[in-house]
């Protein structure tokens, strides 16, 4: 897989579920569903059960590209396999983004980082052995001053580099009040004492 490959599909897939979240109400869930199902039903992939903990790091845009420099995170799960195929779970995490401390040689002491702690539940379909697509979604806990959180929503895709080491490439959103908050992040997730399900 070329090196630029699965960061240019994480975009693309970041935008399509940040619209299908907004017109979600619009959607025909019958056709998605069967859609899914057929998915399910015409791969011959590995899912995969367990508890996982992951990091990641990477940089914000739009409403937040100029008063944070730099975000990080962390986040543990729990994924159910549902067949072969599509693994789901919960997951909690916490995201620290640094405020941005220089402009021109300029210090900005008025900014301040920004805190959050996500709850959501997530969803892992697998395209082959070790190529996964997914995301998450739930609402993130405003945590510093100021912070009143909002809905949380995650797509990422994943490359298993061997049984309990994956990297993944995410985009992060969480619609607050007056601004969106949006993050792109190269993450590494271990899997502790995976099962998988095979199809046979």
């Amino acid at each position: 897989m070329p090196p630029l490959f699965m960061p240019f599909c994480c975009i693309l897939f970041a935008v399509s579920i940040r619209s299908m979240l907004m017109k979600i109400i619009q959607l025909n869930m019958k056709k998605i569903l069967l859609l899914l199902v057929m998915t399910i039903f015409t791969s011959q992939i590995f899912a995969q059960e367990g508890f996982k903990m992951g990091i990641q790091a990477g940089l914000p845009f739009n409403d937040f590209n100029e008063a944070l420099s730099v975000v990080v995170g962390v986040d543990v799960s729990y994924m159910y396999p549902l067949g072969e195929v599509v693994d789901i779970g919960p997951a909690v995490g916490f995201i620290h983004g640094f405020a941005e401390t220089f402009q021109s040689n300029i210090v900005r002491a008025d900014l301040k980082p920004v805190q959050f702690a996500p709850l959501s539940a997530g969803v892992r379909i697998w395209t082959s052995n070790d190529f996964s697509f997914g995301g998450n979604v739930g609402w993130a806990l405003g945590v510093s001053e100021g912070n009143d959180g909002g809905l949380y929503y995650r797509p990422t895709i994943a490359y298993l580099m061997s049984s309990s080491v994956e990297i993944n490439f995410s985009y992060t959103g969480i619609e607050l009040d007056e601004a969106t908050w949006s993050t792109l992040t190269l993450g590494i997730v271990y899997n502790f004492e995976p099962k998988y399900r095979t199809r046979r």
